[in-house]
């Protein structure tokens, strides 16, 4: 990762040859893998794991929904950063390096993308800010935050206006 991607990343527009200037592939890639499958398995703990447990599991109230999703939303972080690794090998393995190179630069160039990245770090960003604050506690609204992240940057990004 360089400044060229940090600079799409904040939404600077980049020329065709900064957009193409990509010095560390593999790191890029690697971080974007990892990114998005710390959002799934966190997610699958918030809207799938807890409802589960706690319809298995005393007591079923709304308080114990509310805890238990947020525990396995962070629990759920840490299968992400394992499985996010193994996916990136499991794909790239037998890629040339040109390889590496042109799915970069297809991920820099999808403007949808680089906004849903964009909106979900400033999310965790601002929910561990704002965490602080909250019983909740920073990491937990961070989860929060990256979760907001997506979904308004989902919206706009495929809202019928055409944005």
């Amino acid at each position: 990762m360089g400044c060229s991607w940090l600079r799409n990343l904040v939404g600077y527009s980049l020329t065709e040859d900064e957009l193409k200037d990509i010095p560390n592939p593999r790191t890029e890639l690697l971080f974007h893998v990892t990114f998005r499958s710390v959002q799934l398995t966190s997610f699958v703990g918030f809207a799938i794991v807890a409802p589960v447990v706690t319809l298995i599991k005393q007591p079923r109230t709304l308080i114990t929904l509310r805890t238990r999703v947020m525990k396995y939303a962070v629990y759920g972080l840490i299968p992400g950063t394992v499985l996010g690794p193994a996916l990136y090998y499991a794909r790239m393995r037998h890629q040339p390096e040109e390889g590496y190179f042109d799915r970069c630069y297809r991920l820099r160039h999808n403007k949808n993308q680089v906004r849903i990245d964009r909106m979900s770090i400033l999310g965790a960003l601002a929910g561990g800010f704002i965490g602080v604050l909250t019983p909740y506690g920073a990491i937990e609204a961070a989860v929060l935050g990256m979760y907001s992240g997506i979904l308004l940057a989902s919206a706009y990004s495929y809202s019928p206006c055409g944005c």
